[in-house]
């Protein structure tokens, strides 16, 4: 995937390639930034604006939502089965990772 903002202070477009997983209405991400003890840009652009994925050559518009702490659980496994490197991240850091669903408009 890759998902492009538009920059919250900068305006500006950026473009991140993000792994995901479908979901109902979208995708799921994480803003694990590998670990660091801090979020990623696009986190922050995207929970300030809508932004668009291109997932297999085609574009949407998307608008964020910030998966509530009694689902983390349930949706860190469907992201850590595609990608086992996250349980990594998760390990690396004591924030609490976002987990973002990115609901198609």
């Amino acid at each position: 995937m890759l998902l492009e903002t538009k920059g919250s202070h900068s305006n500006i477009i950026r473009k991140v390639p993000l792994t995901y997983t479908e979901i109902e209405h979208g995708y799921l991400v994480a803003a694990s930034y590998g670990g660091r003890d801090y979020s990623p840009s696009w986190f922050y652009n995207i929970i300030k604006n809508y932004g668009y994925v291109t997932v297999d050559n085609k574009r949407y518009k998307v608008r964020s939502e910030i998966i509530q702490k009694d689902k983390r659980e349930y949706y860190w496994a469907k992201l850590i089965e595609i990608y086992p490197t996250f349980q990594i991240y998760r390990d690396r850091t004591d924030r609490s990772i976002p987990l973002v669903k990115l609901i198609r408009v």
